[in-house]
């Protein structure tokens, strides 16, 4: 079983649609967890989980700790808020510090990262894959990102007019005077990018080598 994390709080968005692609296409059992429907503190740092490998915080990450140990990978998506992966992803990732003490329980386990973001998905993808494995030992076999060129200001009701905003700040003044409406077409897939598509086939490729080998 593949226990797959989508941190982005829009349902059916790119990171969610893109996680279960990847997992759906292993052929492999799976659970897609969506953490915006989960409660999950951040880690208070009393590192009182050494003795036990559990954290004591009794919120919705309890359960998740024993999934994680019972499945045979673990994906993990995120969305990229200002620049880095988002909170719902970081506190995630924050978490995990329980099975890290002493004996690594996630040793090995392999682990893929995904992120979407409007043109900084790929620094943060690499940030989810470096501390799923460099901080929690998991065997990191890919990763997949997309930039989705497509900034909140598009569904915040201002993007035409503010001139603090995306648009604004990307377009020469003479184009900014001239961007009066958004529409559909500016909202990006990642089922159109035929690159992405193939990337997302290739780790699922590689996550059911790694299970299977």
């Amino acid at each position: 079983m593949i226990l797959a994390i989508n941190g982005s709080p829009k349902p059916q968005g790119n990171l969610h649609r893109m996680v279960e692609k990847i997992v759906r296409d292993t052929g492999e059992n799976y659970e897609l967890v969506h953490l915006a429907k989960l409660k999950i503190n951040p880690c208070f740092g009393c590192v009182k989980c050494a003795d036990t490998q559990r954290c004591i915080q009794k919120d919705d990450m309890a359960p998740l700790y024993d999934k994680i140990l019972a499945a045979d990978a673990l994906i993990v998506g995120g969305v990229v808020y200002f620049g880095h992966p988002n909170a719902f992803t970081y506190t995630f990732l924050e978490r995990l510090f329980p099975l890290r003490h002493r004996e690594p329980l996630t040793m090995g386990k392999p682990a893929a990262a995904v992120c979407v973001g409007g043109d900084e998905a790929e620094p943060s993808v690499r940030q989810i894959a470096y501390q799923l494995e460099s901080y929690f030992n998991f065997k990191v076999v890919g990763s997949v990102f997309f930039n989705s060129a497509t900034p909140p200001c598009f569904i915040c009701g201002y993007g035409t007019t503010c001139r603090y905003g995306g648009p604004a700040r990307w377009m020469t003044p003479e184009e900014f005077e001239k961007f009066t409406e958004i529409t559909p077409e500016m909202f990006q897939n990642f089922e159109d990018h035929q690159d992405v598509m193939r990337a997302c086939e290739i780790l699922s490729e590689e996550l059911k080598a790694a299970i299977n080998q």
